[in-house]
């Protein structure tokens, strides 16, 4: 008579269960953590590219050599305008600067404060997931203030066109940042630094 095929026990059954109850456990969260670092490193790509872009028209306009400075009609860096419109569009621009794109990218629109990619972050707040990619404007008190706890979370953006001089004469940076500084949030990188030090 042939030997009959030998099956699994219950317990070594369990076991397996228990093994892959605790390996669950541990991969898990560890997965959701990945999740949220891989959402905050893309918005810093987002803020860095924004950034990016409004450097570079600041450097298109400082070698047009025409009428810049705080007083002069084509201001040294974007208008908060040409930040929600992602354009230079100032008709006092030379030509040679109407319509330059600050950030090159597929989301586009010919509404206000729509034109930005979206702020995308894992924790936001229902009026921030409504409007995501909004630019507001800022004092140079606020936008110097570290941390910048007046953000109120109406918007993902905040920036300052710098527009005066400071105390030398020198025309202010122009300061672009993200507008959520929560004390209670989820927002936190892997360098425990929330958005207003990215």
């Amino acid at each position: 008579m042939p030997e009959r095929d030998k099956g699994f026990t219950l317990i070594e059954l369990l076991i397996v269960i228990i093994i892959l109850g605790i390996l669950s456990s541990v991969a898990i969260p560890h997965y959701l953590n990945m999740q949220k670092e891989a959402k905050i490193a893309a918005l810093k790509g987002k803020l860095a590219a924004i950034r990016g872009g409004i450097e570079l028209a600041h450097a298109k306009i400082m070698v047009s050599g025409v009428n810049t400075g705080p007083t002069g009609d084509n201001p040294d860096w974007p208008t908060l305008e040409e930040v929600q419109a992602n354009e230079l569009r100032l008709t006092t621009r030379p030509e040679s600067l109407q319509h330059l794109p600050l950030v090159r990218s597929d989301h586009y629109s010919l509404e206000i404060n729509q034109a930005l990619p979206p702020v995308n972050l894992p924790d936001m707040t229902s009026s921030m997931s409504r409007n995501p990619s909004a630019v507001a404007p800022r004092s140079l008190v606020d936008a110097i203030s570290s941390p910048r706890r007046r953000a109120n979370e109406i918007s993902g953006w905040a920036y300052y066109p710098g527009d005066e001089r400071d105390a030398n004469g020198r025309v202010v940076d122009a300061v672009f940042y993200i507008n959520d500084d929560r004390p209670n949030t989820d927002n936190i990188d892997a360098a425990d630094k929330g958005p207003s030090e990215w």
